[in-house]
């Protein structure tokens, strides 16, 4: 079953590939400028000692060449793509067979379906896990400059590091294999996983992640002139709670609502294990209806 798996599979994996080449080139291009730029600014020296307070011209040259593309574009792609990639790995691996009509050898010999499946599954997602997993690494390498500004837990930073872009591959995955049970087409299934995946992914981001945990309060205090503190978000360097990496979330009446940097990987497990537990309940239901039902 495992050579029988590749063989099925390989396209994906070598398009899995090729997106993962592609990454690691477009990072090292761009992560080594960030780097160059990063030490001719002497902004280490100048974070470890004042926060960024002591050198906001560096802070906010570097901020106006890489911040944008780094923080923003990079952002809107990274959005979609760990759903695209679950969702076209994961659609075919059923209804590939149903579509045309190989279910009818495949479910025929020794093995039972829901066997079949449960091996399947195993194979992919390990090789899913191990795609996230090197993808993520790229990409905190690449941002390392960055985060050394920003902090890892503010919005269009927190989604492509740690553990999170593995557990949403995963997610789409499992909604992509449990869509193509249900609608026994390949694209109709990609689509009917995408869009829930999407509007899942955009609520917990934005509606549950700043609740987590409860936040803390603080007394605005007054700061210099941005980018050095004044206002919040990934260009204010750093908060205005006087902390890089804090997340602000709002301000009520004369307190700063904010998440500390500290919270990063209690989050980070916290969204993970969301995205997980969803993953094990499509996958769980897809092998539950595939053992139960007839093709």
């Amino acid at each position: 079953m495992i050579w029988v798996s590749w063989r099925q599979h390989r396209s994906e994996a070598i398009g899995c590939l090729a997106v993962l080449v592609a990454l690691a080139v477009y990072a090292i291009l761009l992560g080594t400028s960030m780097r160059t730029a990063f030490s001719n600014d002497h902004l280490a020296g100048c974070l470890a000692s004042s926060q960024g307070f002591a050198c906001p011209d560096g802070v906010g040259a570097f901020m106006n060449e890489f911040g944008s593309e780094v923080n923003i574009a990079f952002w809107s792609v990274a959005l979609i793509v760990p759903g695209l990639i679950g969702v076209l790995v994961g659609a075919p691996l059923i209804a590939r067979e149903l579509e045309f009509g190989t279910w009818r050898l495949t479910w025929s010999q020794s093995v039972p379906r829901a066997r079949w499946l449960t091996v399947k599954l195993a194979l992919v997602t390990g090789g899913l896990i191990v795609l996230g997993a090197a993808m993520t690494a790229v990409i905190t390498w690449y941002r390392a400059p960055m985060d050394r500004l920003t902090g890892h837990l503010q919005h269009n930073i927190f989604d492509y590091e740690g553990l999170v872009p593995t557990a949403y591959i995963l997610c789409a995955f499992g909604f992509a294999v449990l869509a193509g049970l249900l609608t026994r087409r390949s694209i109709p299934a990609m689509i009917a996983a995408f869009i829930p995946w999407l509007a899942i992914r955009l609520v917990v981001e934005f509606v549950f992640r700043p609740h987590f945990m409860t936040p803390l309060t603080m007394a605005q205090q007054h700061c210099a002139p941005p980018p050095a503190g004044c206002g919040y978000g990934i260009s204010s360097v750093p908060q205005p709670t006087g902390h890089i990496g804090d997340w602000v979330l709002g301000i009520k009446g004369s307190d700063l609502i904010y998440q500390p940097a500290d919270r990063f990987w209690p989050f980070q497990f916290i969204e993970a294990g969301i995205f997980v537990a969803l993953t094990a309940a499509a996958l769980g239901a897809a092998i539950w209806l595939l053992h139960r039902r007839a093709a």
